[in-house]
């Protein structure tokens, strides 16, 4: 009877094992222990049945073969316990990143004790044999208290972390303390290695069902827990009243990988950044919800230095990834919600995470931290606001065009013009480019505008004879997302074909942080397009890098200085000579030079005498719409 019950539940236990490895293929390290366990399980069952055997007298033996059954069933149970809490640990996402020598000192308890085991036949340390029969050792309590040490400590801490669990290991954590606890009673109580083993299979069966309904969880690249872990953690836990903080981390240049590369040197990049992420929070709550975006929570209980995550990242992405062969720059953006203070924020943590993560990028770091909880719900609205206008303007058509004239130097002449995008809503009234394009930006609907804008701006000069109005070319602004985008030449050659224009009556202006991302494609990017007949400003330059020699690898024409480089040069000597060798420098390698900003008389004469080819700003004339336009250039020609 007892070898039919134990081969029943060897039966069990095999096909459990089977199981692991014909159902859903993981390199999660908590699948690979929890394997390593059930292998120790099926090592000590079947050693379990051979003792049975000899006891039942249905297999000769000798005291030899005793002796050996019960060294193999010591050290089994031992390593029942610690490959337990070894995947405890690993479950926790704890295990990995631990250093060498605390993974190691997790394991000598259980060396120590399986040396003592094996020494035992002679030591009569843990166990002896006397007549025939098996007597405990004097130190058989130690035995006991190694068991309890890997069995209780790694289920406290089960318990205690279960939070950090998906909500079906949080419970079978507390369930397994329960059998652990029927265990203990069973073997120590009752002295029935029966009852122990049953409660050990049904341990591992409740464990095998968990990790099978936890891959709903898991995010299959990434192995981070996924959405629905991070929505159903969201709906049960965010509100309540412990402290913690939120921190979105989302990679500034997906939009720009998924369009222009493969699926599969994404995945890497999103892996990598996972393992980092996790390796430098050390925390088991962190979650990978999609199209480049992580979410770490941290508690206010976990170890968790947020300087110490930070600097680490900034290490990691000031170095480049490997992509398609290609070193590449990639940033980060981060937003902190602190759920600790203010109860406002908690109440309305959907929005604010939502607001946080449609934030605009406002800085070039390789990681952009942000206040994710520093703006109130009025702002949260403005922003809310701001994207339903501009979803209106793209419908209904609310987006117009307006010109700002680009001025020749020397003559006086309205030579060019660059074009500007404008939003007034029916409801919010004006809303600035400095608000709604970031705001397009990281939502999306970048492209959507460029591509009115060219198309308007096209219509606009089959419209007009510029070189009658004296108007060589029209500049259109081009996002660093546009820059990067594949089909960027093949819309532009459409739109010329359907208003039969001429590319050179055409100018793109590029930002100077266009030239921070993947350089290699910008420049193959732009020289198409060169070849096709367009050309091409460097805008805002003096905001970023400010690279002279980088710059100068580009086919650019025309250099736009920012506005700030014209106004600090009437503030300080320094500058006005920084200002005189920027125009010089230019000149040597036969560039254009635009400067922005003039609103003076002062600043127009200035510039005149160092001889910068161009002048735009509000001395001349502010953005104006086409009809406009059209009238001042006619007006400046009879003057000019």
């Amino acid at each position: 009877m007892r070898i039919g019950y134990v081969l029943l539940i060897l039966s069990i236990l095999l096909v459990c094992l089977w199981f692991t490895y014909v159902s859903v293929q993981s390199k999660e390290y908590y699948r690979r222990a929890f394997r390593m366990l059930m292998w120790a399980g099926v090592i000590m069952y079947v050693n379990h049945l051979y003792g049975i055997s000899m006891e039942e007298g249905l297999l000769p033996y000798n005291q030899g073969m005793i002796i050996a059954e019960r060294i193999i069933h010591y050290i089994m149970t031992v390593s029942v316990y610690s490959l337990y809490a070894y995947f405890m640990l690993c479950l926790l996402n704890q295990f990995h990143y631990y250093p060498m020598w605390k993974k190691i000192s997790l394991f000598v308890p259980a060396i120590i004790m399986d040396i003592m085991i094996v020494a035992s036949p002679f030591t009569h340390l843990i166990f002896y044999m006397q007549d025939g029969i098996i007597y405990r050792g004097s130190f058989f309590w130690l035995l006991m208290l190694v068991r309890a040490f890997y069995a209780i400590g790694a289920t406290i801490r089960g318990i205690m972390k279960r939070r950090f669990l998906p909500k079906i290991f949080g419970q079978c954590v507390v369930l397994v303390a329960s059998f652990a606890v029927l265990q203990a009673v069973a073997f120590i109580v009752l002295q029935d290695e029966t009852l122990y083993y049953s409660m050990l299979i049904v341990n591992i069966v409740v464990f095998l069902l968990a990790l099978t309904v936890v891959e709903f969880y898991k995010d299959s690249y990434t192995g981070l827990l996924n959405r629905k872990a991070y929505e159903q953690y969201v709906s049960k836990e965010i509100y309540n009243q412990n402290n913690k903080t939120v921190y979105l981390i989302k990679l500034k240049n997906y939009t720009y990988l998924k369009e222009n590369c493969h699926e599969v040197a994404i995945i890497e990049i999103i892996r990598e950044l996972a393992e980092r992420i996790k390796e430098y929070s050390m925390l088991t709550s962190v979650y990978y919800i999609g199209m480049g975006r992580f979410v770490v929570i941290v508690h206010t209980k976990d170890k968790f230095s947020e300087q110490d995550f930070f600097d680490k990242l900034r290490n990691r992405m000031d170095d480049t990834f490997l992509l398609n062969g290609a070193a590449v720059h990639l940033q980060l953006f981060v937003a902190v919600i602190n759920l600790d203070c203010d109860k406002n924020v908690r109440l309305n943590y959907k929005r604010y995470f939502t607001a946080c993560d449609d934030m605009r990028y406002n800085s070039n770091e390789s990681v952009e931290v942000i206040q994710g909880d520093s703006f109130g719900i009025d702002q949260l609205q403005r922003y809310r606001g701001v994207e339903e206008a501009i979803e209106r303007a793209l419908v209904e058509k609310e987006f117009t065009m307006f010109y700002q004239p680009i001025v020749e130097t020397a003559t006086g002449r309205i030579i060019s013009a660059e074009a500007l995008i404008r939003l007034h809503d029916r409801v919010l009234g004006f809303v600035s480019p400095e608000e709604f394009i970031p705001i397009s930006e990281s939502n999306g609907k970048i492209h959507e505008i460029s591509e009115y804008v060219i198309d308007e701006v096209f219509h606009f000069i089959s419209d007009h004879d510029l070189e009658k109005l004296g108007v060589e070319f029209i500049e259109i602004n081009l996002s660093v997302m546009q820059c990067m985008d594949k089909k960027l030449s093949d819309k532009l050659v459409f739109y010329l074909n359907k208003y039969n224009i001429d590319p050179t009556h055409i100018n793109l202006e590029i930002t100077e942080t266009a030239t921070n991302y993947d350089e290699q494609r910008l420049r193959e990017q732009l020289q198409q397009l060169k070849n096709l007949g367009f050309t091409f400003s460097l805008d805002d330059y003096g905001t970023g890098y400010s690279n002279l020699v980088r710059v100068l690898e580009y086919p650019v024409d025309v250099i736009k200085l920012d506005k700030s480089i014209v106004w600090s040069a009437f503030q300080n000597r320094d500058s006005f000579v920084t200002l005189k060798n920027l125009i010089s420098m230019f000149h040597d390698v036969h560039r254009k030079i635009v400067a922005e900003g003039i609103e003076s008389e002062e600043q127009m004469n200035m510039l005149k005498k160092l001889e910068c080819d161009y002048l735009q700003g509000y001395f001349y004339s502010k953005p104006i719409d086409k009809d406009a336009f059209i009238s001042y250039v006619q007006h400046n020609q009879k003057y000019n």
